[in-house]
């Protein structure tokens, strides 16, 4: 299995759901960003003088897309695992290289058009009428151990006094994160689902719940949604899950939600079980009594509580 970032490289790959978080993140829900809209870009470095010798040194953009409208915009999308305290001078530099490469771009087709004026516009490399694709970065923030706790503008990492903040310029991060939304309706795709699960990951009941309750979407659920769950969430779907629906492979994480492995969701149950166990043998109830009230309480099929009970009465 590969590593979180290459999973979350490949998932956003696709238009559909580049533009779905674009959109979810950014605009609330609304299409502003089409799939069919979205070109690919390339790749963001920087260039560095180290030890006399040249060398690339990527600047961490995931997803960089162009988007055609009324002016071309350029798209990027930052996945994040961890709280990275420095994502703001990583954003601030991946933003300026990009229009730095903008300006040689404009620079070298005017010096093989001629067409520069002397004196300002020749010195300068373009027209003063001239204008810049803006940038937008997104920060996608994928932890489960807890909401963004780091820097979110320039200034909160600075130490400034407070009557010189007006004069340093401040940069702020587009973040999204997770934990401060309670509500996942704005995204179309798998995200929604991702989003969901890393947000109540830790919380079995209320996960549960949302099974439940968006039981379509979770009983149909696809493959690189599937992968992007185990990885991020640290779930595990077993291929036991595996549906065919109209010649369509996906998962049925709802029918089967007792063999996911939520991180210490089966520790969890069996210690449980081991307390009840030990208080209703004292009462002299069968194994069988046991498992029906063990799957009542923890709401988990019959046969499940029994293998439970068995195993813990071994």
């Amino acid at each position: 299995m590969g590593t979180k970032d290459e999973y979350q490289f490949d998932y956003l790959d696709d238009n559909e759901r580049f533009a779905d978080q674009i959109n979810g993140a950014l605009f609330g829900g609304r299409q502003v960003v089409k799939p069919e809209e979205l070109e690919p870009a390339e790749a963001q470095t920087v260039v560095t003088e180290k030890r006399g010798r040249t060398e690339n040194i990527k600047t961490i953009v995931d997803k960089v897309r162009l988007w055609k409208g009324k002016k071309l915009h350029i798209l990027a999308v930052e996945n994040q695992n961890y709280v990275d305290y420095r994502m703001v001078l990583r954003n601030m530099l991946s933003e300026s290289v990009g229009y730095q490469k903008q300006w040689k771009r404009k620079k070298r087709a005017h010096e093989k058009l001629h067409d520069l004026k002397d004196g300002d516009e020749y010195l300068s490399g373009m027209k003063k009428d001239e204008k810049f694709a803006p940038i937008i970065t997104l920060v996608v923030y994928f932890g489960t151990d807890g909401g963004w706790n780091g820097a979110r503008c320039l200034h909160d990492l600075l130490d400034i006094d407070e009557e010189l903040k007006e004069y340093v310029v401040n940069y702020r991060l587009n973040l999204y994160d997770c934990h401060e939304h309670d509500t996942f309706e704005e995204y179309k795709t798998g995200l929604r689902q991702i989003f969901e699960t890393v947000r109540y990951v830790k919380d079995e009941e209320k996960l549960l719940k949302i099974m439940k309750e968006n039981r379509e979407a979770y009983s149909r659920i696809d493959s690189e949604t599937r992968d992007m769950l185990e990885v991020v969430a640290n779930i595990r779907i077993p291929e036991e899950c595996r549906v065919l629906e109209t010649g369509k492979e996906g998962y049925n994480m709802c029918d089967v939600f007792e063999r996911i492995k939520i991180k210490g969701y089966e520790e969890g149950i069996e210690k449980g079980i081991r307390v009840l166990i030990e208080a209703y043998q004292e009462l002299g109830m069968s194994q069988d009594i046991i498992a029906e009230k063990c799957a009542e309480k923890y709401d988990i099929s019959n046969d499940i509580a029994k293998k439970y009970v068995k195993e813990c009465c071994v």
